[in-house]
């Protein structure tokens, strides 16, 4: 894939215009799908990133540990002051870029979930349609697939009908999603009941029970976005 950073930016300046043309007290919106969150504390996660990459560390960042460090140590910062700082870490960060590709991609996913966290918060019209859903959809499609296989020793196929259709492998078990639907629901941002409404070809039971989740548990009820 080809270097992302313009993506990223491209991202993190639409959702930052989108937040700093809200009233101040927007930020302290709770985000239902980060629990325990505010608006400003997911701005300070995927900023908190950015400055973890920019000071050397490249292992645990997506931790519960780091995350809650990143979110505890901006607990006290404005939503333009944790902006500001997320922006001084450009030039920093579009050299990790060049020098570690699959970082970048990995950054634009995260970045991609959390936008859509945010927006579902606010009640904003979510972005299910932009080039970064389609890359962070890709990219955890490889999460998947990695996992079925260390896991469970199997394939899962997974056809994102809005990007250039799969052909039918061998694989027992497929998936025909959309990428903001798959991303939603690998991100456990649906319940279980409506990811296994998806259009799946075969039984996803044991893929549900072992290798789906990268973050944390099903919501109990579903969730409307």
């Amino acid at each position: 894939m080809t270097n992302t950073w313009p993506l990223y930016c491209d991202i993190r300046e639409s959702f930052l215009d989108q937040l700093e043309a809200l009233p101040a007290d927007s930020a302290d919106t709770m985000v239902p799908m980060c629990p325990a969150w505010r608006v400003v504390d997911v701005v300070s996660h995927v900023c908190g990133l950015n400055a973890d990459l920019a000071g050397g560390m490249r292992a645990g960042l997506g931790s519960e540990e780091s995350t809650a460090r990143q979110v505890a140590e901006r607990a006290d910062r404005t939503l333009a002051e944790v902006a500001g700082e997320w922006r001084s870490y450009s030039d920093a960060i579009e050299s990790l870029y060049e020098e570690i590709p699959a970082m970048g991609i990995a950054l634009v996913a995260d970045l991609v979930m959390h936008v859509h966290d945010v927006q579902h918060a606010l009640g904003l019209e979510i972005d299910r349609e932009g080039p970064g859903v389609a890359v962070a959809a890709i990219r955890y499609v490889a999460v998947l697939t990695a996992n079925v296989a260390e896991r469970l020793g199997t394939e899962i196929e997974v056809n994102l009908i809005d990007t250039e259709p799969s052909a039918v492998g061998s694989a027992e078990l497929r998936l025909d999603a959309t990428s903001y639907d798959f991303l939603r629901s690998i991100g456990t941002r649906r319940s279980r009941r409506q990811v296994e409404a998806l259009a799946w070809s075969g039984d996803p039971t044991a893929v549900l029970d072992e290798a789906w989740r990268v973050y944390g548990e099903f919501p109990t009820e579903d969730v409307s976005a």
